[in-house]
Order: structure tokens, then sequence, then C-alpha cells
């Protein structure tokens, strides 16, 4: 039986293992394998809304119970990858190390962002428990302070604001705009500071400050601050802060990684493969192939997609999920090749034909997504960047698209789950 496996249960490991079914019969004779670390599915992009809205919270945190169908081989295991080798990873489960073989792989685990954004909570209890404490902390301060103005800061600022008008809420960035990412237009990002503006939230650009305890690793924090800001010498007194800055990877599996054999490995230039080679030395991002496959010939049954990959210039859970998607096809080509050369057969394997390949060996390659976001600030509105409509008709794009229930009951109904 061949076997699948993808590392890593959020946007775009679930987009890659729903591709995967769709082509894959229950005839086949291939397992799916799904290893994730933590026991439900974290819907981060909800995240803000659910810190200032505690029924919203219960859309959080997705179960895996549905998401392979009952009979099936594939099956969803809660671990944690250490290692990757060239035909197998290594998990550590429950402080119990399994060796699990693969013929195709897909790494997707995804980034942290500081909290609440994304949580390193290891389970949903654990989650909730953080997001009930930061809820708590929040109802109960009146000069909320928070640091970076990514598109993470910007809704968070947004969310807090329309949730709790009577506060002062400064959001304080570094840069000359808001969401000051490249590709987008400046309109967008200047339809992102006058939104806030508009409702209240002081925006304070081209500005750094140093807050006492607050950082990457202890992003919140309720405490009496006075805070200086360093270009203006203007002083704000705080009695909560957030930390919002940044996108971190964690690729340290990647260090056993080394071809499956020998015969791999010097095959080209016989030099032994460093994988330092294909890892980002500034980001640890994992450089890929235009198809998501690794950017070094020895792995071509290894791929990697969404925020821990060099694919995309700007990480988002939609490019994650259309990266997952693409992956998925292409294992699907790669397998089907490799099925019907070892039983000389041209049908009934099992596995479908992907719509998009062209021709039976030929990989799809993987089209960075255009510069799409949509800011949804809270259940009202916000602003967005459209391919085809644009910030025009950012602030209704935004409310139709997202601000509603933030994709909640669509990620639900992904994960075959019914909605709480």
């Amino acid at each position: 039986m061949k076997h699948i496996v993808v590392v890593g249960g959020s946007y775009g490991g679930v987009a890659c293992v729903k591709e995967l079914q769709k082509h894959i019969s229950k005839d086949a004779n291939v397992a799916i394998t799904l290893i994730e670390k933590r026991d439900a599915r974290y819907h981060c992009v909800a995240s803000y809304r659910a810190l200032v809205q505690a029924d919203f919270a219960k859309n959080l945190w997705i179960p895996y119970t549905n998401l392979f169908p009952p009979g099936s081989p594939h099956k969803v295991v809660r671990g944690t990858v250490t290692e990757v080798h060239g035909d197998h990873v290594v998990m550590d489960l429950d402080g119990s190390i399994h060796k699990v073989s693969f013929d195709y792989l897909v790494l997707a685990t995804g980034s942290y962002i500081p909290a609440p954004a994304k949580l390193k909570a290891q389970s949903s209890a654990e989650g909730i428990a953080l997001m009930d404490r930061i809820r708590a902390d929040l109802q109960l301060s009146q000069s909320i302070v928070i640091v970076g103005g990514g598109a993470c800061g910007t809704e968070f600022a947004g969310e807090i604001k329309y949730a709790y008008p009577d506060k002062y809420v400064a959001l304080i960035h570094d840069q000359p705009s808001l969401v000051d990412y490249p590709r987008f237009p400046q309109d967008f990002k200047d339809k992102a500071r006058e939104y806030l503006e508009k409702r209240g939230v002081e925006v304070i650009l081209n500005e750094r400050v140093e807050i006492e305890g607050l950082s990457r690793d202890h992003p919140c924090q309720r405490a009496h601050r006075t805070i200086s800001l360093k270009n203006s010498h203007r002083v704000i007194e705080s009695d909560m802060q957030f930390f919002s800055i940044g996108i971190e990877v964690d690729t340290n599996y990647m260090h056993t990684l080394q071809p499956a054999t020998a015969a791999q490995t010097k095959r080209d230039s016989g030099i032994p493969f460093d994988v330092g080679s294909i890892i980002d030395t500034k980001t640890s991002a994992i450089h890929v192939k235009s198809t998501l496959q690794l950017d070094h010939d020895d792995f071509p049954n290894i791929f990697a997609i969404g925020d821990i990959s060099n694919a995309d210039p700007v990480p988002t859970a939609y490019a994650a999920a259309t990266a997952g998607e693409v992956a998925a096809r292409n294992i699907i080509v790669l397998l089907k090749h490799e099925m019907q050369n070892a039983s000389n057969v041209q049908e009934n394997t099992g596995i479908t034909r992907c719509r998009k390949s062209s021709h039976e060996t030929k990989l799809e390659d993987y089209a960075p997504v255009n510069a799409l976001m949509v800011l949804a600030m809270n259940p009202t509105g916000g602003v967005s960047n459209l391919p085809v409509v644009g910030t025009l008709l950012g602030g209704l794009a935004a409310w139709a698209v997202k601000s509603g229930d933030l994709f909640s009951g669509r990620f639900w109904k992904e994960m075959n789950m019914p909605r709480p």
C-alpha cells in the first residue's frame, strides 16, 4: 500500500488532504496519514473576534474526528514530528518515539505569530483557557497598546475598539504605513489606517518602542507601563499591551534529512547532500521548486507548503490552502504514474486524473497568490484588496467575504463537523 504522510493539520495540510481524497477512491491501495500535534484544528483567522466576544470562541477549535470517512485506511495521528528523513519521519507521541514511513510527504507545519493570533498551546483545552485569561484581562483594562501594524495588529485593534468603544486603543508601527507588505497598493494601506482612525483607534506610525516585559515570547501582558515613543519622545500610559510583530518558522526537524539511499546522494556531483542548502538562513523557510517539491532533485517525493516554504512573499491562510491543493494534485500525478508503471496497466489504479494536469506526468506549477487580503476589523466590515474589486469596494467586500463569521462555517464544513 502506498502511504502519503501530511504533517500539520491547519489550512494548508487540511486542504491537501481534502484534495487528495477527491482523487483517491476507496478501492485504491493508498493510505493517507495526517500527523498533527494538537487534538483539534485551531482556526486562527477568527482568534481576535473570539478574544472580544466570548460566545464566538467555540468556533476556534475544530475536531479532526470526521476528517476521514469511517472504514477508510486514512487516519489522523496526534504527535510531533522531530525528524525528517528521505523515506520516513520520526514522531514523538506522548514521549514515545515512533517511525512513520512514507512514499510521499507533505510538510505543512505552519508558523508562529504572537498570541492571540496563534497560540503555543498544545491542546484545545489549554488554548481555550489561555484565551479566556487574556479576554478577562482585556475587559479589566482601559488603555490598550498594540505594537505591530501588520495584518494581525490591524485587525486586532479594530476588533477591540468595536467591542470596547470607551477604551483607549493605540496601534504603534515602525513603518510609514500599516500592512506594509510587498505588492500591495498604497491605497489599501491608507484605507486600513483611515478605517481605524475613523473609529477612534490612534494609529502611530514611524515609531519604535520597548515595553518592559513585552516580547515575542511574552506577547500579552496586563501591567501598568509608561511607554516612551523613541522618535517623538511622547509618553503613553497603558495598562495592557500586546506584541504583534513578525512570523516565526520552525523547521528544525529538517536537520536529519538525507536521501534514502547512498546512490541518490552522489548521483550528481559526488558531494554529500547538505540540508542547509535548501533552508533559508534568515527565515528558516524551506526552498521549494515551482511544483512545491523540495528544491533538490534527490527528493521528488517531499513537498513543503504554506508558511514554512518560500513559495509566497506574503504567507496567508489562503495561500497555504492553495498550495496544499497544488501539492496534492502533483502527488496524484506522480502516484498514478508510479502505480501504472509498476502494474504495467493504464487503468484501475483507483487514482483519478487531475483535471488541471494537461499531461499524464506533467506536474503543476504553483503560482504565488495575487496580492489578495481581507482585513476584517469588526463584525460589520473592514478593508480588502481583491484582484478584481481592489480597495474601492473594500469595506463591502470585507463584510461580505470575511467579517461576518470569519470563515468559521466554511472550515467546520470542510472538517465534516456540525458547527457548534
